[in-house]
């Protein structure tokens, strides 16, 4: 019989060992971002979303409205994102990535891409087409898992 729990710690394990070397890549976009988490996480949510108010990065961010003004007004400053009213409402300001800020969150989602081409071409066919069949399982799982527990679909 085949036990699912150590599988699935193997796994995980093997994940684990994978992030750390992708992650000690030093050229991640991230090292070269003077960024704080929270202004991070406002571009990654406006990635996600394709804009949004103060109220909503609030509310998704937890934070105060205030907080959030600061937040966006040093964005700003550093032009990676722009305020624009909403063609809904004149009275709601909407928040939304510009070209910089687009590239840049880009490049961090997609920061591990070459390296992970890289190691892609040593395998072989037969172990890449295992490889394949694995994440497409994963990716279906992912979306299954997002729509039980409520998490934003990328």
């Amino acid at each position: 019989m085949i036990d699912k729990a150590r599988i699935i710690a193997r796994i995980i394990d093997s994940q684990r060992q994978l992030q750390h070397q992708l992650a000690y890549d030093r050229s991640h976009p991230l090292f070269d971002s003077n960024l704080t988490v929270p202004q991070l996480k406002v571009l990654l949510v406006l990635s996600l979303e394709g804009s949004a108010s103060g109220q909503d990065l609030g509310r998704i961010m937890g934070v105060s409205l205030a907080t959030v003004t600061g937040i966006v007004d040093r964005l700003v400053g550093h032009d990676l994102v722009a305020r624009r009213e909403d063609p809904n409402d004149r009275r709601v300001r909407r928040i939304e990535l510009t070209t910089a800020g687009t590239r840049l969150i880009d490049g961090i989602i997609t920061a591990g891409i070459e390296r992970l081409q890289r190691m892609l071409e040593q395998l072989t066919v037969d172990e890449l087409d295992t490889i394949d069949r694995a994440a497409t399982l994963l990716a279906r799982a992912a979306i299954a898992d997002a729509g039980e527990h409520g998490v934003l679909p990328a």
